[in-house]
């Protein structure tokens, strides 16, 4: 498998990159014409063209959260530790003072520290974050799958291909496989529980980012069969599970990204992105959910005290 190590320019030609940072990889213009990637897409869908645009790097008036979620400064501490990429690349550990001046972030120093962290794309962890962080990657490196070499493909590559309709696409899973066109993406979560890894699938579209994955492993010439989650609990004990989704649910992802890339694109040529009603005229109606109403219906029904 065949990767350029990424120049710091314009990328003019589909491919396999090595050494782009994470904030550069989230740039549109990252590409010679305008680049998205499964984030975004997923954006589109899960709430809407509006929303997508608000935390993009195409609105002009986008400016990074002062708030950084602390679950994603631990998940790329460990994604970092688990690709065996320098830790300084995308993470800083926050010093115990600053000047002689003693952590308090009310202090203008501190606040001036943090902004410069921010505006750099660097996740900024505490010792304590770092210290749970730790639990994390010793569990997953006790799992059986990784211990057979799971995690051995080339990590942190970014694929960028062409759409034909004039964008360019971007996918950065956390592995490539060598050999067995097998893609994995490590996830951190509050758990692994079956039901939780299926929510957690739909609530923040994994089945999407599968398929953009595969699909752009096949637009670049790569074997492309499966796309594997990696799950790792934030917190004690740390489980870890491996889930492999299906075919048919990654075709679902497919139709998914289909209908989101069209999407985007009327919006960046025309200029507009509607929120979820944004286009509607009139009022429109709502229904309460089936099993509400159910649970309702039998209430009146059966004259229940408490709702069924």
């Amino acid at each position: 498998m065949q990767s350029f190590q990424w120049d710091g320019n314009q990328i003019t030609t589909p491919g396999i990159y090595r050494g782009i940072p994470l904030a550069d990889y989230h740039r549109p213009d990252l590409c010679v014409e305008v680049s998205v990637s499964s984030s975004l897409f997923r954006t589109i869908i899960n709430k809407s063209p509006k929303h997508a645009f608000d935390k993009s790097l195409l609105n002009p008036a986008y400016s990074p959260d002062d708030v950084q979620n602390e679950a994603l400064s631990k998940g790329r501490f460990v994604h970092s530790a688990v690709a065996g990429e320098a830790f300084e690349n995308d993470c800083v550990l926050r010093p115990p003072a600053i000047g002689g001046v003693a952590y308090n972030g009310n202090t203008k120093v501190w606040r001036e520290w943090k902004a410069l962290q921010l505006a750099a794309g660097k996740y900024i962890l505490t010792p304590e974050m770092a210290e749970a962080a730790k639990g994390m990657i010793i569990a997953l490196g006790q799992f059986p799958l990784v211990q057979q070499g799971m995690m051995n493909g080339a990590p942190e590559r970014s694929m960028i291909w062409r759409d034909p309709r004039g964008f360019w696409c971007k996918a950065r899973p956390d592995q490539i496989s060598n050999d067995s066109g097998d893609y994995v993406d490590l996830k951190t979560t509050r758990s692994v529980l079956y039901r939780d890894t299926q929510r957690s699938i739909i609530d923040y579209g994994y089945h999407q980012q599968g398929a953009l994955v595969l699909e752009g492993a096949r637009a670049l010439g790569l074997p492309a069969t499966s796309f594997t989650l990696l799950w790792v609990e934030s917190k004690s004990p740390h489980c870890v599970r491996a889930q492999t989704l299906k075919d048919e649910d990654l075709a679902r992802g497919h139709a998914l990204n289909e209908l989101a890339a069209k999407t985007f694109w009327e919006c960046y040529r025309s200029g507009v992105w509607p929120g979820p009603g944004d286009d509607r005229p009139d009022a429109e109606y709502v229904d309460l959910p089936d099993w509400y109403r159910k649970s309702v219906d039998d209430r009146i029904r059966f004259e229940l005290r408490e709702a069924a």
